[in-house]
């Protein structure tokens, strides 16, 4: 079709979506979209759920995205299970032992089938589980499901080959402690546990990674124990027939014998914080502030860790007061991220950020503290607790949009006790919790006992952080408690309401090609603007001009709307604008859920048509692109930087191809706003779209 627009406008792809479609089952052991006493499910798909003979659990999905099936394998081992003192790292070693193959079908037989029938087959291990997935066509189903079972029954593996796997996960381990974050993270959980597992990361202690080639036989005793069915949960998603895959399953995996085996898991004492320590990076780096809390178990039908949830999202999204403060305006910090993972046993609350001069440090951490007083002492806004409420739920419909991420979201969640269920217990949790349980939950876990500080950087010290702010003497000193009606809680950033911006685009109007492409299934709109511009057009002496043009355009605001007013836009739906760009294209992008795509549009169109090119933003985001290139590429990811360097030693340094995507850390710092603003009017024109 046809659309006529004004000016610098560019083609959509789309990927529009009607509703989700929804059947009410016959079949009693299949879920519909309601339970017994008729509450709304978030996860109303209907699905098939049985357990055979042996105690293996199978869950089917049927979904009508065409012709795709995807199968993930979640095993309920993770580095927790790793009690016995030397032995922590077999959870993940694991990972790599199952594709050693079988006396069937051994690994080269097994990787050719995989290769042959273009299917994509991984794994991956948390603290608490080990997940095994593979996405492949409709037809290759009977023999994906046969080769898996296959494995998981009858896994066998010489010496030599266990001895060359295990040097492999210690090379594995010795490239992630090349990344400052890791190493952080690890001293982080050493300091924070002294008698759980959760002491030591998923990779294990390095001693006992050390000792692993001469670990053979306590290997098979690892996988005789917990590869067994009672620990397992097949689940299928896609276009299938349930019962007819069920009774596949059963044909291939009905023989697998079941164990008998379990453990104790070591129960970690009160924590007995505050606890501080420095490290000193030998390699490049920025310097990292890391603060952590022990925090609650995950109970999908408890408040605790779900109020844990929305805390993250209202102090520290893109459109907190603190990201405001320390990211936009301050410009001390370039990162600021949490990770609250949901685990099975208390684990750690980590609040982190990357700063832009050591000098920062300091009042970095008193701000971090000073926020989550503030969450311990006021109360949020219900229209703030609303908002997060909604983001959590269209965030959650963001992994409905394929066959691969419905597999993916579930083995996340049926891990815990092999049930999606899990899923609609715990957004009915979310639906219950109210501003005085934030508050509530946050004086409980966000104390000095339970909190651990790391700091990180190039000097033997981190300046002004030897004595840190005490989170408790700053809740006492709040002289009471705050009222709701003059609650200090994060300020929110005004949305303008007008019905449509009032500027004119430059340029003819000129009719624009639209690649749309509907799909009935997902309720996710997928908006792609392409420009034929990408690195090699930046000029000599300017590498970084393509990449710094694009995140001046999705992070720069518009002249109508400040970048804070679009991320508070954008929080309620959980949506956003965003870049990529490589040697020959940029593309922008974002997606949303169909509902609120007039909201999206409103201020993506403003940030495409009408830039900001605020001069503070462009020195934000100038200092962000440089230091991706100095800290993100060159100092903490061998891998990608190996990429750029091999384009340039194919190429030469003088050839378009020959410089970083990114740009150079040196030309980024000499842009000026004049030079973006060129790039801008000469590439980003309808005719380059």
């Amino acid at each position: 079709m046809k659309i006529t627009v004004a000016g610098a406008f560019a083609s959509f792809l789309l990927v529009a979506c009607g509703g989700p479609q929804s059947n009410t089952p016959d079949d009693p052991e299949v879920a519909d979209s309601t339970d017994a006493v008729g509450e709304a499910r978030i996860f109303d798909m209907p699905y098939l759920m049985r357990d055979l003979g042996n105690g293996l659990r199978v869950i089917i999905v049927e979904t009508d995205y065409p012709d795709i099936v995807t199968l993930h394998i979640p095993v309920q081992t993770g580095s927790r299970n790793e009690v016995e003192p030397g032995k922590s790292g077999f959870a993940h070693f694991y990972e790599h032992m199952m594709f050693r193959g079988t006396e069937q079908y051994p690994a080269d037989v097994y990787a050719d089938i995989v290769k042959k029938a273009g299917a994509d087959a991984n794994a991956y291990t948390t603290d608490d589980y080990t997940n095994y997935h593979i996405t492949f066509t409709k037809p290759d189903l009977e023999k994906m499901l046969e080769i898996e079972a296959d494995r998981f029954q009858n896994l066998e593996y010489e010496e030599a080959a266990f001895r060359t796997e295990a040097l492999a996960v210690k090379g594995e381990y010795l490239k992630n402690s090349s990344d400052p974050t890791s190493q952080a993270y690890e001293r982080v959980r050493a300091l924070a546990f002294t008698k759980h597992t959760y002491g030591h990361t998923t990779m294990g202690f390095i001693e006992d990674i050390e000792a692993m080639p001469d670990q053979l036989d306590y290997s098979r005793e690892f996988f005789d124990r917990w590869y067994r069915p009672e620990y397992a949960t097949i689940i299928i998603v896609g276009d299938v027939d349930a019962d007819a895959t069920y009774e596949l399953v059963e044909k291939y995996w009905g023989d697998w014998k079941a164990g008998n085996y379990s453990v104790d898991i070591p129960v970690e004492p009160a924590a007995a914080g505050p606890v501080y320590e420095h490290v000193e990076w030998e390699g490049p780096t920025q310097p990292w502030v890391f603060m952590a809390f022990r925090g609650p178990a995950y109970d999908p039908t408890e408040k605790d860790m779900p109020a844990m949830d929305l805390i993250s999202s209202i102090y520290f999204s893109d459109s907190s007061e603190l990201y405001q403060k320390l990211v936009l305006e301050d410009q001390s910090v370039d990162q600021l991220i949490t990770y609250f993972p949901d685990r099975k046993d208390p684990n750690l609350l980590l609040i982190y950020a990357r700063l832009t001069d050591e000098v920062h440090a300091a009042d970095v951490e008193a701000a971090i503290s000073s926020t989550l007083a503030n969450a311990r002492t006021a109360l949020v806004d219900a229209d703030k607790v609303r908002e997060t409420k909604s983001r959590l739920r269209y965030s959650f419909t963001s992994q409905l949009d394929n066959s691969g991420s419905i597999g993916r979201m579930l083995a996340g969640y049926v891990q815990f006790s092999r049930s999606p269920e899990t899923v609609n217990e715990v957004y009915r949790t979310y639906d219950a919790l109210t501003a005085e349980d934030l508050r509530t939950y946050a004086n409980r876990y966000f104390t000095d006992a339970g909190r651990v500080t790391i700091t990180l950087s190039n000097s033997a010290t981190m300046s002004g952080v030897d004595s840190l702010s005490s989170i408790d003497e700053l809740v006492a000193a709040t002289s009471n408690v705050v009222d709701p009606a003059t609650s200090t809680s994060p300020d929110d950033v005004a949305v303008s309401d007008v019905a449509e911006e009032t500027f004119t685009p430059s340029g003819d109007n000129v009719p624009v090609s639209i690649v749309a492409n509907q799909s009935a299934s997902s309720p996710l709109v997928d908006v792609a603007v392409l420009i034929h511009a990408g690195a090699s057009l930046d000029p000599a002496g300017k590498k970084g001009l393509a990449s710094l043009t694009a995140a001046m355009v999705t992070d720069g605001g518009s002249a109508t709307y400040p970048i804070q007013e679009i991320n508070a836009a954008m929080y309620p739906i959980a949506s956003g604008f965003g870049a990529q760009v490589d040697k020959e294209m940029t593309r922008l992008s974002g997606q949303v859920h169909k509902d609120n795509l007039a909201t999206w549009y409103r201020y993506v169109r403003s940030q495409l048509l009408n830039p900001g090119w605020h001069e503070q933003d462009f020195e934000r985001v100038k200092t962000q692109l440089s230091n991706a290139v100095r800290t993100g590429l060159v100092g903490n990811n061998d891998e990608e930087l190996g990429k750029e360097v091999l384009y340039s030693e194919i190429y030469g340094k003088d050839h378009p191809y020959g410089s970083l995507n990114l740009g150079n850390s040196g030309d980024i710092g000499k842009l000026t706003i004049d030079d973006v603003k060129a790039f801008y009017a000469k590439y980003y024109t309808v005719s380059n779209m």
